[in-house]
């Protein structure tokens, strides 16, 4: 679609909020490439238009790094596993559950767990690593439809909803799943976090959906959940650094490497040959010396962050990461 043609059915209401269905209304904050930004002025969702989800093979080639190791349990996993408000055994869903790192610590906790995964090389590594026999190399309504009859005391979805082209045919599969009056578990990154630049892996088409507290509250509600617990991660130390890092920002990067070096952002818009290319690429020498300041960079960041995190404290400032526990209204 021409850019032209996509902002002239922005403007004239044509283009709808995915979460509430009120009209954009020309509420667009910011374009990147052939996409643009709307604020939804009734239940305040920030949604990119056009939207149209990857297939899993493009999900694999961009994070395919992450396919074959166990990572850290997510600040959203630790706030579900060390939340009161949560019952502490039945049966448990995880969307997008990665290569099992939050499968296991829940099975660990005493859940029954399962899990599907739109990576079939993460979900292979995940029954293969941690020994778990239930998880699908499936998308959500790919599970609903093969296995319909398998109900669930809780789905979880931890950093799967901003992904989302259409997040109420999403949250009707999720529904499907559940048993009556069941809980749903998720976190999503906070766009009221503090950001000192622009967060690479928050454009399309890796994400779709910027929520905030209000926003996420609003949508669940109208999808027939109560929402039970809802925490804004604090802006930790690390993250402290890392807007020190972006704020601080040298141009080194364009003052001295030979060839432009593309971000995440620039690679997601990429065809899929020239994106492996990208991707696989070798840094040329004067690349890798960019890449060591960089790091030295980023250390140096620390010992400021130290002395300017009382302040982000005092301020309350928003860490990355946006939680929430809800239970079915029926």
């Amino acid at each position: 679609m021409e850019l032209m043609e996509q902002e002239s059915l922005i403007k004239n209401g044509q283009s709808l909020c995915p979460a509430c269905g009120t009209p954009a209304a020309d509420g667009i904050v910011e374009r990147y490439g052939k996409y643009s930004l709307i604020a939804c002025k009734a239940c305040e969702l920030y949604h990119w238009y056009p939207r149209t989800m990857p297939d899993a093979t493009w999900y694999e080639q961009m994070y395919g790094g992450r396919d074959t190791k166990l990572l850290p349990l997510e600040p959203g996993h630790k706030y579900f596993l060390g939340d009161p408000a949560v019952p502490k055994q039945g049966e448990l869903l995880d969307i997008g559950c990665g290569t099992g790192n939050f499968l296991a610590a829940a099975r660990d906790a005493g859940y029954e767990i399962t899990g599907i995964e739109l990576s079939g090389n993460a979900a292979a590594f995940a029954k293969e690593k941690t020994r778990l026999p239930r998880v699908f190399p499936l998308s959500i309504s790919q599970f609903t439809s093969q296995y319909s009859s398998m109900k669930f005391d809780f789905v979880s979805f931890f950093e799967v909803l901003e992904h989302q082209a259409d997040p109420k045919e999403f949250m009707e599969d999720v529904r499907s799943c559940l048993r009556s009056r069941g809980y749903i578990a998720l976190s999503v990154p906070n766009r009221d976090r503090w950001l000192s630049g622009p967060d690479v892996f928050d454009y399309p088409p890796n994400h779709f959906l910027r929520w905030n507290a209000v926003s996420l509250k609003k949508f669940l509600n109208s999808e027939g959940f109560e929402v039970i617990s809802l925490k804004e991660q604090p802006a930790g130390l690390a993250h402290t650094a890392l807007m020190l890092n972006m704020l601080l920002r040298t141009g080194l990067t364009s003052r001295f490497s030979d060839q432009p070096c593309a971000s995440f952002r620039d690679v997601m818009q990429m065809a899929p040959e020239e994106a492996s290319a990208a991707l696989l690429a070798k840094p040329a020498m004067r690349q890798r010396v960019v890449q060591v300041l960089g790091r030295i960079k980023s250390a140096v960041c620390y010992p400021a962050a130290l002395v300017l995190y009382p302040y982000v404290r005092m301020r309350g400032l928003k860490g990355t990461y946006l939680y929430c526990l809800a239970r079915g209204k029926h």
